[in-house]
């Protein structure tokens, strides 16, 4: 939800007549430009073009699950990303959440890096990895250069299906890059591009890009829309265009261009319609361009068919790229702004199922326009796929988290820094210098002096005064909790003097109680003996006690005489199962049989050895 804040207060609606204030503890140095909301809700990101900051929003409770239980100013808590660099080196054209996580942020620096920042961290927030995007500008005119050359990148966008990132350069090359957020993994993913553009254009489609974005969804061809500064829309399809040097290459195919009629106010000039424009996704098919002139919204049919296309053979292709092309993008002017006096500068879209423009105008005014029922879509809420990388060791100290920040004192001093250094004249003292010399020399001193020293005090002074106004609202809060705080002591006091007084009252109670009970016992023990009718029922409660006595102990012989019963019955057992197992019948007939056999001629061979001791006379 991108809006251009000057301020140091954030507003958010929740309901039509009441909004909340979020303020700030670390304001940010620099000029606000854009608010971006995490997929959870949890965190915002501010930025501009000299640095980064992210903001945690507070739990909500109470009634109505409001912030700080519906308080109008809520402190929230905020941190810089990477200041010392962001701030003091180049410029940050694009800052998007990682599409596969929601603790991770990209950032597109004008030096053609992207940086991939880790904050959620213990210890702060991290960079992750840099990636080379482009050529780097070498020396201090390198970024002059660059962009004059449309060398620079300018803009980034996730593919609907979260798997490439999509690089626009300022010449109207798009490069491919594979999103990762495996910080442990040392192999850089591979830039890719730029991207063939078909039908191919001497122009390349225009040299003057600012923006794009990638529409469509999982199950279908993506749809990439360029934006130029001179108010002209592309609208191409990424399909796999694989070669036999790269199996994974893909292609643009430009469907169609779409010229928005930007009316401006002024008188026309040659530069009248060069002019950035920035694009915001509305629903599936249906996307917002914000301009100098105002708000457009452009409605594309070719998404509703590219799901046919998707499931198509190869040979009804072609056919239905035909019906794709037949019904062209419609765009509808939705609100006309008078130019550089009153320009836009954020817009945002409710949820459905009525979806609502809400645009902000740099005057401070919030205007609302719904768009048609035709133009809306009921879709489903993408999965919120968190996927919580493994927090690393605390091995960053306090030490160095603090040094991380940028004192104010270098914020002043880089304001005020010169970028060209002003000689020491030195004239012949006894020559004078006529007038026209002098008025030569006074001219172009004049000159430096208001560019190298007034236009820098001034920008100083705006950063002060940023500073003060930020610094009296947290003083002014603070006095406000410091009022709330002696109340409630004020209260703590009242009520813990109510307390003590019924405490006394208590303890006199208590007092009481105390002597009229000591007083009962001593008139009990004081009283009368006992009644016959009382010696009675004791004598007969003590025969009880004597039977219940003899019945325990018989209870426990019996409980003896079943444990030793039970002892003998398991000897018993013991015993039989170690006695031998008695033979069948049959079975001891056959041994007996066998034994009659053996002894048998055990008998013959006894016979016969004697007969033969007799014959060999042995004896």
């Amino acid at each position: 939800m991108p809006v251009l804040i000057t301020q140091f207060f954030y507003y958010l609606f929740f309901l039509p007549l009441q909004s909340y204030k979020l303020q700030l503890v670390c304001p940010p140095a620099f000029a606000v430009e854009h608010v971006i909301s995490s997929e959870c809700g949890g965190k915002l990101c501010l930025w501009g073009g000299r640095g980064v900051m992210v903001v945690e929003l507070p739990s909500r409770w109470g009634c109505g699950g409001l912030f700080d239980s519906g308080r109008q100013t809520v402190f929230c808590k905020s941190y810089s990303l990477d200041e010392k660099f962001l701030y003091l080196q180049g410029e940050i054209h694009r800052v998007h959440w990682h599409p596969k996580s929601v603790t991770h942020l990209l950032v597109l620096v004008s030096d053609n890096t992207m940086r991939l920042y880790n904050i959620g961290l213990k210890t702060g927030p991290k960079l992750v990895k840099v990636f080379s995007i482009g050529p780097k500008p070498a020396g201090a005119l390198g970024q002059t250069v660059l962009e004059s050359y449309g060398d620079a990148a300018v803009d980034f966008t996730p593919t609907p299906d979260s798997e490439h990132l999509l690089i626009l350069s300022g010449n109207g090359d798009v490069y491919m890059m594979h999103c990762d957020i495996d910080n442990k993994s040392l192999h850089k993913p591979k830039l890719k591009g730029p991207l063939a553009m078909y039908p191919p254009a001497d122009d390349n489609y225009g040299s003057e890009s600012c923006a794009i974005t990638a529409l469509g969804g999982v199950d279908t061809p993506t749809l990439v829309v360029i934006a130029s500064a001179s108010a002209v829309l592309y609208h191409c399809l990424l399909l796999s265009n694989a070669t036999e040097m790269d199996d994974d290459s893909h292609a643009l195919y430009v469907v169609e261009s779409v010229e928005l009629n930007i009316v401006m106010e002024e008188e026309p000039t040659v530069l009248q319609y060069v002019c950035p424009v920035h694009l915001y996704l509305v629903n599936r098919n249906t996307y917002a361009c914000a301009h100098a002139g105002g708000v457009h919204t452009v409605t594309l049919p070719v998404l509703e068919r590219l799901s046919e296309y998707a499931a198509a053979d190869e040979g009804d292709t072609e056919s239905i790229l035909q019906a794709i092309c037949s019904k062209p993008s419609t765009a509808r002017y939705l609100l006309r702004t008078s130019g550089k006096a009153s320009p836009t500068v954020g817009l945002a879209v409710t949820p459905p199922p009525l979806r609502t423009l809400l645009i902000l105008c740099a005057s401070g005014e919030f205007i609302t326009r719904t768009l048609e029922p035709c133009n809306l879509e009921d879709q489903l809420y993408k999965e919120l796929q968190l996927k919580n990388p493994a927090l690393e060791q605390d091995d960053i100290n306090a030490i160095l988290k603090e040094r991380q920040k940028l004192p104010f004192t270098s914020i002043i001093q880089e304001v005020l820094e010169r970028q060209a250094s002003q000689p020491i004249l030195k004239l012949e003292k006894k020559e004078e210098p006529d007038p026209k010399e002098c008025l030569e020399l006074l001219t172009p001193a004049t000159v430096r002096l208001r560019s190298e020293y007034i236009v820098r005090q001034q920008r100083a002074a705006d950063v002060c005064a940023r500073k003060i106004a930020s610094l009296k609202a947290l003083s002014g809060q603070y006095r406000d909790w410091l009022a709330d705080l002696q109340k409630e002591i004020e209260n703590v006091h009242l009520q813990s003097t109510l307390l003590n007084n019924k405490r006394a009252l208590v303890e006199i109670s208590q007092e009481d109680m105390k002597y009229r009970c000591s007083a009962v016992v001593r008139n009990l023990r004081a009283g009368c003996g006992s009644s016959g009718e009382e010696r009675r029922l004791l004598a007969e409660l003590l025969q009880h006690q004597k039977r219940a006595a003899a019945l325990a102990d018989h209870v426990r012989t019996l409980k003896l005489h079943k444990e030793h019963k039970q002892h003998e019955m398991k000897k018993w057992q013991e015993e039989y199962k170690k006695k031998d197992t008695v033979l069948g019948k049959s079975h001891s007939d056959t041994i007996w049989s066998v034994l009659q056999q053996q002894t048998t001629q055990i008998s013959s061979l006894i016979e016969e050895t004697k007969l033969l001791k007799d014959q060999l006379g042995v004896v």
